[in-house]
């Protein structure tokens, strides 16, 4: 791991970088795959200023602190890195038990009668085709539903409905024909005409 301390205004002593080493095995404990750690320490009057920037292979954290002394913000920097990587931890923890959950086997449930575990690996097939627009049976399933206005109106009508809603299509009955028709808009910004043969 590579450690990089940075002093704007101050000196950088030994004794700040031993203190930045200490917090940062700590820090350590949630972070198994450190890179690169920056820290930036900086004075400007009565203001002790600590930034600190850490990679890891598949995360970035960082914390800036400001107190009267600097060794009071270079711990409660750490002390934020820390909740961070702690956070960051959990989360992944969380989302690999997701992720494994459906994908457990029969072998791993021998406490189960085998209705039981048939049951559940139905209801798995079925949560993995909802998740690609697909229920239970296989066949599309239906996401929402519209309803549409009885009263007949015109084609004119239509396209107003069409412009003035923003959709991609109207379904209608014509007052002409007394028909079902559906009005879209097409790839050119025209619009077509759909109706049922006769």
């Amino acid at each position: 791991m590579k450690l990089e301390i940075t002093g704007r205004h101050v000196a950088v002593t030994p004794a700040l970088k031993t203190f930045t080493r200490e917090k940062l095995a700590r820090l350590g404990k949630w972070i198994d795959d450190l890179a690169e750690i920056h820290v930036i320490l900086t004075v400007e009057k009565h203001r002790h200023i600590a930034e600190i920037v850490a990679h890891g292979s598949h995360l970035k954290l960082s914390a800036r602190e400001v107190t009267a002394d600097m060794y009071s913000s270079i711990g409660e920097c750490f002390e934020k890195l820390e909740r961070q990587a702690k956070k960051q931890k959990e989360k992944f923890a969380t989302k690999r038990r997701r992720n494994a959950a459906p994908g457990g086997d029969a072998a791993a449930e021998p406490d189960l009668p085998p209705s039981r575990r048939a049951l559940r690996g139905r209801l798995r097939r079925a949560r993995g085709a909802q998740a690609s627009g697909l229920d239970g049976d296989g066949l599309p399933r239906i996401v929402r539903s519209e309803t549409f206005s009885k009263k007949p109106m015109s084609v004119e009508e239509a396209a107003l409905q069409v412009n003035h809603s923003g959709l991609e299509f109207v379904v209608f009955r014509n007052e002409r024909s007394e028909e079902v028709n559906v009005l879209y808009r097409r790839k050119d910004g025209s619009l077509g005409l759909i109706e049922p043969e006769r």
